[in-house]
């Protein structure tokens, strides 16, 4: 049998109908019998194909070097045969071997030798400063005894300091080119329990502490089939471009791993090279033919604000036609801007590939048919801020985009759960993601409550456990929405916000601030939950205050909220995982702990004087109603009267929808005056509402007159 016949399987058909069983842990995502680890399929490939390039491995300053099937299975027995000597045969538990490796032929044997060694591989990188050389020791500590492979300059510089930290005494550091004098092994020399733990993917710590996802050889296995059938790796002449790092679920497992897996040419390209100059990541598509590549949203972005119209010319992206999007909230406005900018360099829109999924899945969970196009919805933002689903039109106020992350693999159940009450969502109402299915991995290492509170979870009707992601969406028409991270949502008077959203108003606010992030959180308030944002910004002199009132103004058309305070940081202040998540509870912190280093902070003057006694209410004339409205945006806003013009938008006075419906409220209750709160988007200055309240109240005169004579 060839090699292609023994690996083709059907192809992603789409999403599984919500209430169909979910597949057994050791069945095969297509229905066919898959290989129990990646030993199994790399001692195939080396048979089946050896002189076959797999890897392609690019040096920050170009130079590539290539790697045959044959000669990978060579590297993987020289370390796994060392890695296996290594071993305390007294040790109740496999060794756990840390990879503080770079990008390149070192990692992708040593993780593969650490599968035929059975022991535990647990991805890293080499500390480049203070709070990466802090998560490593969390890491290591979590760890206890365990193992550490890395390059000589690592272990004579970035973790010089950590080989003598005390708390650190039963690490092992292991000099890899002792490796690679071991004498070759052939793989047959050696086996790995589909079961048994793989490796320790530890989460990004975005939203707390990290840990370390218990992922097994079935697991690895299952999840790249289920990428394979999405993403159409079974098609002939593939080939991919991974600038993502290794020591995350996106570059590892569908970038080093699909490779294997597939039987597909990668070529690995170092992350800086990437962060340092986008279209080098554009023209080595170009240049291997890749046809897969992708990463986070804000590398499409990066691409849009970095790469000149004068390069256009020169880059040929023809062969890409899976452009996978995921890790982060995907905007619908970055990748329509993406895709129209690089159309002139070939780019096809319907290249574009938003997915998701999570460390605690292996890594994928949903996905579009390679041959579909991308999709959208538009949803009313108010709605969704309550939790509800509202479609809406592209052109209607408060309306908002949202991107669909696809259909659910047909080996996965995903159901929507409402996450105080442990019950079923119904169709387009905003839940809980719960997923259960064969990539599902086994738990968190040394953290049982943890594992139990996550991994293992009923829900009424449904025979097997779920695991709970922690991320909100809803399903509409078989696709995966998702909305954003429960522990990260902004609720402000009752309704919720999620970060990202307002963020990405931020970026578009200040289109100037190239390369600055914003974050936004939620701190405890008098009324409710105050805004904050943290803005990056440049070492110049700028005008703060236009700059806030801009970003009030689109948050307020948009979300019908304002920022109670604005914080203007030094560039690089607000840090990010490894992964590229902004880390917001960490910044919250450091907020709240008067830690967070500024140039400038904006807030709404708690102290500016409230008007004096409120003028009486009078529809005598429409200048009446408009001193009375004045008056009233100036008692909410705390602003001087005088600073308020007829002709302002209340966007542009940061009159949120909840302050806007107080005014309306008052007309109802106490002047009898029932003024529509959708009068609020078209009659949304001062002047516009006074002329409507008065029309309204002239309306009213006959009827009162006649009901006087009665």
């Amino acid at each position: 049998m060839s090699r292609s016949a023994l690996l083709d399987r059907p192809e992603f058909s789409g999403a599984k109908p919500l209430g169909a069983p979910a597949a057994g842990p050791a069945a095969g995502t297509s229905g066919h019998d898959l290989a129990g680890s990646f030993l199994e399929t790399l001692r195939l490939n080396a048979a089946a194909d050896p002189d076959g390039m797999v890897y392609r491995f690019m040096s920050v300053g170009g130079e590539q070097e290539s790697l045959s099937n044959r000669a990978l299975a060579q590297w993987i027995g020289r370390y796994a045969g060392a890695i296996r000597a290594m071993h305390n045969s007294s040790a109740e538990e496999p060794s756990k071997i840390v990879l503080l490796l770079p990008q390149g032929k070192d990692f992708v044997a040593a993780f593969f030798a650490c599968i035929a060694a059975e022991a535990i591989a647990v991805p890293s990188f080499p500390p480049k400063n203070q709070a990466q050389a802090d998560r490593l020791k969390l890491v290591l500590m979590d760890l206890a005894e365990c193992i550490v492979l890395a390059d000589r300059d690592c272990l004579l510089n970035e973790v010089a300091e950590l080989r003598k930290d005390p708390e650190l005494a039963r690490v092992s550091w292991i000099d890899i080119e002792e490796l690679a004098q071991a004498p070759v092994k052939p793989l047959h020399e050696f086996s790995a329990r589909p079961e048994a733990i793989a490796m320790l993917q530890y989460t990004s710590g975005s939203t707390g502490v990290p840990r370390g996802v218990m992922v097994s050889n079935r697991n690895m296995v299952e999840n790249s089939e289920l990428i394979k059938q999405a993403f159409g790796h079974q098609r002939p002449d593939r080939r991919s471009v991974i600038w993502l790092p290794p020591y995350h679920d996106m570059g590892l497992i569908g970038g080093v791993l699909q490779a294997v897996h597939a039987a597909y040419p990668a070529l690995l390209m170092p992350t800086s090279l990437f962060v340092r100059h986008p279209l080098r990541w554009l023209k080595a598509i170009e240049e291997f033919r890749g046809t897969s590549s992708g990463g986070p949203n804000f590398a499409f972005q990066m691409c849009v604000d970095s790469v000149r119209e004068r390069d256009l010319a020169r880059l040929d992206l023809s062969s890409w036609d899976i452009a996978f999007c995921g890790a982060e909230p995907i905007s619908h406005e970055t990748m329509v801007a993406f895709s129209r900018k690089f159309a002139a360099a070939g780019f096809r829109p319907s290249a574009i590939y938003p997915c998701y999924g999570m460390a605690e899945t292996t890594l994928m969970v949903s996905g579009k048919h390679y041959l579909e196009d991308m999709r959208s919805l538009y949803v009313d933002a108010h709605a969704l801020a309550h939790g509800h689903v509202s479609l809406s039109r592209a052109e209607a106020p408060g309306s908002r985009a949202l991107v669909s992350c696809g259909a659910v693999h047909p080996s996965l159940d995903l159901r929507i759960v409402d996450p105080q009450l442990g019950i079923e969502r119904a169709q387009r109402e905003i839940g809980e993601l719960w997923v259960s299915g064969p990539s599902v991995t086994q738990g968190y290492w040394n953290h049982v409550e943890k594992t139990l509170q996550t991994f293992d979870q009923p829900l009424a009707g449904r025979a097997q456990r779920y695991l709970r992601t922690g991320d909100l969406g809803f399903i509409e028409q078989g696709q995966l929405y998702v909305t954003g991270r429960i522990k990260e949502v902004l609720i402000v008077r009752g309704a919720n916000h999620y970060p990202q959203d307002i963020e990405q108003e931020c970026a578009l606010a200040c289109p100037e601030f190239v390369n600055c992030r914003a974050g936004a959180f939620a701190v405890p308030g008098l009324a409710h939950e105050q805004v904050v944002i943290a803005l990056e910004v440049p070492r110049v002199p700028i005008e703060h205050d236009q700059i806030a009132q801009r970003i009030n103004k689109r948050l307020v058309e948009k979300f019908g909220i304002h920022a109670d305070v604005i914080l203007f940081v030094p560039r690089k202040t607000i840090k990010t995982t490894t992964s590229g998540k902004l880390q917001r509870l960490a910044l919250r912190n450091d907020y709240l702990s008067n830690k967070l280093p500024n140039y400038h902070v904006w807030q709404q003057a708690p102290t500016a004087p409230e008007p004096a006694a409120l003028t009486p209410f009078s529809a005598a004339s429409v200048e009446d109603v408009l001193q009375w409205i004045t008056q009233r945006i100036a008692t909410i806003t705390r602003l001087e009267p005088g600073r308020i013009h007829p002709d302002d938008s209340f966007a542009d006075l940061a009159l949120d929808s909840v302050a806007s419906l107080e005014i309306v409220s008052e007309l109802d209750h106490q002047h009898g005056i029932g003024v529509a709160p959708e009068a609020l988007y078209t009659h949304n200055t001062p002047m516009l509402l006074a002329t409507e309240i008065f029309k309204l109240a002239q309306a009213m005169l006959p009827t009162t007159q006649e009901s006087r004579s009665c």
